[in-house]
């Protein structure tokens, strides 16, 4: 299959045998047996000045902008007052970080950071604006987007590859407790096809400061549908 071109930056896509096929550290991580009632509350970082810009960044100093911080701030009073969580985690990058802080400052969480909890990379695309990957190629948007990747950036069965395992961690070692992992939107996204197996639906975005909940089911094993944050 020849390569697909977002905005110059050629884009390989398999086909739909292999797309169907789920990845390795997805079914190793699979193999991990989780306590029923361990919940992950899954948070996306404020605004950042590149999401602002609305062009993808990998940059890992890129700041929250005044919006974000604000956004920061309404979800953490909001987990405050809606949760009881023993631990928090978040990505090395500082718009993670920073909102991180904000949730811990209402939580009295210290973060702790988890370097595989960094955002996709977009290669080639970075820098671009999004329209040079969504506007020009919505028809790959969906279940194709699983092993897409620009050149020199990540698939998000790769990102899955590596947040994956870190989510299954950090969840064993909080059986039964609720827990706030604090990371970026291509994570989200990876996360959320690799939890519940579903690689044929289109990954689903997050909003700045918004989030879900992974939580394991009364049978065990392993986590069920994403829920609501709130």
């Amino acid at each position: 299959m020849p390569p697909l071109t977002l905005g110059g930056a050629d884009v390989t896509e398999t086909s739909e045998h292999d797309r169907r096929q789920p990845a390795p550290a997805v079914a190793a991580a699979a193999r991990v047996t989780l306590v029923p009632g361990t919940a992950l509350l899954l948070v996306r970082h404020g605004e950042s000045v590149a999401n602002a810009e609305r062009r993808f960044t990998r940059d890992e100093h890129e700041p929250l902008t005044e919006q974000g911080v604000a956004q920061a701030r309404r979800t953490a009073l909001r987990l405050a007052e809606s949760c009881s969580a023993v631990a928090l985690y978040s990505s090395p990058y500082r718009r993670a970080h920073h909102t991180a802080l904000e949730i811990g400052s209402r939580l009295r969480l210290e973060p702790r950071i988890d370097q595989r909890l960094y955002e996709q990379g977009f290669g080639e695309l970075t820098g671009r604006p999004y329209g040079d990957y969504f506007g020009r190629h919505a028809h790959v948007a969906g279940a194709g987007r699983w092993r897409l990747a620009a050149p020199g950036g990540e698939s998000l069965e790769q990102v899955a590859g590596r947040v994956g395992p870190a989510i299954a961690e950090i969840a064993c070692r909080h059986p039964g407790q609720a827990v706030v992992v604090v990371s970026h939107g291509g994570v989200m996204a990876a996360l959320r096809l690799w939890a519940h197996g579903d690689f044929e639906s289109a990954p689903v975005p997050t909003e700045n400061a918004g989030g879900y909940r992974l939580v394991v089911g009364s049978g065990g094993a392993w986590f069920g549908p994403p829920e609501p944050l709130f």
